[in-house]
This record gives C-alpha cells, structure tokens and sequence, in this order.
C-alpha cells in the first residue's frame, strides 16, 4: 500500500514516502519528543521518522444512542465521562460478575458533528472476539436506547509508531483532535498503555490514506507486536483469557485501563478488593525462549531468524538442575509439580507470560515444551517502564 501525502498549509518539507507515488507535501512534525531507543528490534532504518501499520486483526463494533456512555459506563473498568463529549479513545476491559476479564477493548468516540444528538463510540477488539463481545453486551441492553452494529469491514485500524520520538503527552482533547486530524483521521487515540512508547491508534473509512510527516514507512503486523511484547503489553485472546484473566495481572492497571474511582460496573468488586489490598503475586512480562544450554539472555532481544512455536496457555515450569533430564511438562513425575506460569502471545523467540514476580526478581528461568515436546527455556524480563515497586510484587500500582 502506498501513501499519498496531503498538501497542507506551511510549514512543509518536499519528500517521497517509500514506496509513494511521486512526492507531495507534507506537514513537518505532529507528533512530540520522547526517550524510546529500541529500534533496534524492528526492521527499520537509522534516517526512518517512523511506520504507519495497518492492523487487519481488530474488529470493530459501533454503539449509539441517547443512553451509549451511562450504559457503557456499568459495564467497563475505565469511566465513560472522560471520553463521552469526544476527543482521544482509551483502554479498558468486560468483566465477568466475577472480576475476570472478559474482553480487552479500546473505545473511541466518534467525533460526530454536534448537530448528531445521538452519542456514538467504536469498541475495537480483536476481530476474534468480536461475535462474543457483541452477544455479551447484548445481554445487559434491556430499556437502554442503544443500538448496535460490526462495522469492522466499514473502517481500517492504523498504529502509528514513532521511531524518534513518540508524541505529544497531552491528554487535552482539542489537541488530540487536531493531531488526529493533521493525520487525515477523525477517530483515534494516543496509545498510552505503555507510558509514551506505542505511539497512536487512528480509525480511518476503509481506504482512506494517513497523511504523516516527512520519513514515515509502512510496517509490518510483525513489527507492531515485537513492540508491543518487548514493552511487555498484552492484547487480544492470545493474552486476555476470557474468564479466567484477571485485569490486575494482565497490567490493565498499569496500562491506564482501570479506574479505581469510578463508580459500579460489572466485576468492580474483586478487581478494588485486589487493588486496596495492594498484593500482586504474578504479572503478564516480556519472556525470551532460548534453547537449554544457551547462555542466559541478559536483556530481551528480537531475533528474527530464531522462532519457537510456543502455543498460548502453555504451562511453565521453574528451571530444574542441569543434572535433572526430566522434561518440563512430564506428568511422569511421582510428585506433582504445579505451574509457574502460563504463555500468552509470541513472535519468534520473544513472546508474554504470566509469571510470579518474586520467581522474576530472584533470577529463576522457566521451562515450557514447544509444539513438537521439546524443551525450551524461558527468561522473563520486567519492562523498563513499570513503576519501580512491580520488580517487589508488594504493590498494585497507582490509581
């Protein structure tokens, strides 16, 4: 795909986008400064500004109606009032009664004319889960004056990465308005689940172009989620177990995904009985596989050329003596041994895990079997930008 700049007011700079037709003009900077320096994991070059990435897996589901936010605000972890008068989307998660994570979603408002009466919001999801969420919030409709609707095939989902810098911190909506629209775009969002390093999400109609600044390059659907598991962010079925996750260990929390002081929603009471009692034993983290008897990584990195096939939900083990040449996963054993984790999402030797915390700070490696019944080795990674008392697994994390 190729993209097609829009010729906009000074100032400019003259280029041509890889892969473009030839060149227009394009606005010189839209996005802020910022301290990411893990290029070196993706397939980019020294002079690139940045990538535009087409997300194909994301479903999409409209809600509109007089009722949309209060009816929405009873059953998601995020509060509905910061969003409801339009500007930037945000994340936030379905609950079940019982406090497990449901779905993982990203609900943006429309940013329809004020002459539309109706509110309206898109949820973007992974489009695998798109039919269950829509007969999950079906159940709760009842009298609310609300309808809703797929419109995944009516839009295109876009993350757009910077690579120098990774945007403007401002939470403000008119400046979130006028970013996205300098990209051509009227729906988005500042991406913020992982401080400033995943750059913003922008929902164009289908085969609408972006219009970005000077350097920027489409990328691949690999690159968006070696970013996404090296920052150690979960997203999707792969990551989110419907039913059993719980929000606090899948880092919603951190994530900007819950808030602690919003009012009942569906699943609020285990998920601030949880928080208040400020101990989190295991958390979703970055994880590279290596083979037994490589040296120990020391910190994560991508390597293309090496991929483990590692099916999500597979049980983790903590590393046995080099002596032991028992499988990890061996039911042979005369005592049980329970699980230390389970695997999420992963792309070639990295991927995410949800592992105890004391394990990850004392040092321990894992074990897990790969498709075929061979052993791999797993080491577990806290991100850069968790607050500093995640590494103690003494607290939740800040409200």
């Amino acid at each position: 795909m190729s993209v097609l700049q829009r010729i906009r007011p000074e100032p400019f700079r003259v280029f041509a986008c890889i892969g473009s037709a030839p060149y227009k003009r394009a606005p010189i900077s839209l996005l802020g400064a910022s301290h990411w320096n893990r290029s070196r994991f993706l397939s980019t070059t020294a002079s690139c500004a940045g990538s535009y990435i087409h997300l194909p897996t994301r479903g999409l589901l409209e809600i509109r109606g007089k009722d949309a936010s209060k009816f929405l605000q009873g059953l998601i972890t995020n509060h509905m009032p910061r969003i409801e008068n339009g500007g930037s989307g945000f994340l936030t998660a379905f609950l079940s009664p019982k406090g497990r994570v449901m779905y993982d979603v990203f609900i943006h408002p429309t940013n329809a004319s004020k002459d539309d009466a109706e509110s309206a919001f898109l949820i973007e999801c992974d489009a695998r889960a798109l039919p269950e969420l829509h007969k999950h919030i079906a159940r709760f409709v009842l009298r609310s004056k609300v309808k809703m609707v797929g419109v995944t095939e009516s839009f295109d989902v876009y993350s757009v990465l910077d690579d120098r810098n990774s945007g403007d911190t401002s939470k403000d909506n008119a400046t979130i308005k006028d970013l996205l629209a300098n990209m051509n775009a009227a729906i988005g969002m500042r991406d913020n689940r992982a401080d400033k390093l995943m750059g913003y999400r922008v929902i164009v109609p289908k085969g609408q172009l972006l219009s970005l600044p000077e350097g920027y390059r489409q990328g691949t659907l690999e690159e968006y989620h070696v970013r996404r598991i090296i920052n150690g962010i979960p997203e999707g079925v792969d990551d989110f177990i419907a039913g059993t996750s719980l929000p606090l260990e899948c880092n919603l929390d951190y994530m900007n995904g819950v808030d602690f002081r919003k009012g009942c929603y569906v699943g609020q009471e285990l998920t601030i009985r949880t928080y208040h009692k400020g101990i989190i034993r295991k958390r979703v983290m970055p994880v590279q596989y290596y083979k037994p008897g490589e040296p120990e990584p020391e910190a994560i990195q991508f390597n293309k050329s090496t991929s483990h096939v590692i099916p999500p939900q597979s049980e983790l083990f903590l590393t046995k003596n080099e002596e032991s040449t028992q499988p990890a996963a061996s039911s042979s054993s005369a005592r049980p041994v329970r699980a230390s984790g389970k695997t999420g999402s992963n792309v070639g030797n990295i991927g995410l895990a949800l592992v105890k915390l004391d394990d990850v700070a004392g040092g321990s490696t894992f074990d897990v079997m790969d498709r075929e019944g061979a052993t791999v080795r797993v080491k577990a990674f806290f991100p850069t930008w968790w607050p500093k008392q995640a590494s103690t697994g003494d607290g939740a994390g800040d409200a």
